[in-house]
């Protein structure tokens, strides 16, 4: 019984894919506990182990106010938008605060794979990131393509010489 050997191809595209970002409610939650029990060490610092000096509780105080209001201020300005695969290059087609921010477009790299949350690095062309927190209840009936699709490769025809170094991944 002779078997028919098909070529096996190394390429694996992904179909293109359009996801939301910016929702994010598990990376706020996350922050937020981190924020609080943050608070709750301050305050039992400052109950049972600060002693008396009136400079030290201060800038204590200030330190966790300083990192309460930078959380304030990631949370007031990350990136919303949409992330789109054409089967090439990646996009990201950003707002902020409502207003439209900017157009970024190049390769993404994964950073943190928890299954059901990604955290990916979009490295445009031009030399600009984006650090981008990603979670299926975006859309879940498309967290299976966008997975598919950031381990996926460019296609075969979109390698060529003279495309920019951007695009081109390295081998696995």
């Amino acid at each position: 019984m002779a078997l028919a050997m098909r070529s096996v191809s190394r390429h694996f595209s992904a179909p293109p894919v359009r996801y939301p970002v910016g929702q994010g409610s598990v990376l706020f939650g996350g922050l937020l506990i981190l924020l609080g029990a943050g608070g709750a060490v301050l305050v039992f610092w400052l109950l049972h182990g600060a002693g008396d000096s009136a400079m030290r509780r201060s800038v204590a105080v200030l330190v966790w106010f300083v990192a309460a209001s930078a959380l304030w201020h990631f949370w007031r300005y990350r990136i919303h938008g949409l992330l789109q695969w054409d089967g090439v290059l990646w996009r990201l087609e950003a707002e902020q605060l409502g207003k439209p921010a900017h157009s970024l477009e190049g390769s993404v790299w994964v950073r943190l794979d928890l299954q059901h949350h990604l955290w990916i690095c979009l490295d445009g062309q031009d030399g600009r990131h984006a650090w981008l927190w990603l979670e299926r209840q975006g859309a879940p009936e498309r967290w299976g393509d966008l997975r598919r699709a950031v381990y996926s490769r460019p296609k075969p025809e979109a390698s060529r010489a003279d495309e920019p170094a951007a695009v081109r991944r390295p081998p696995a």
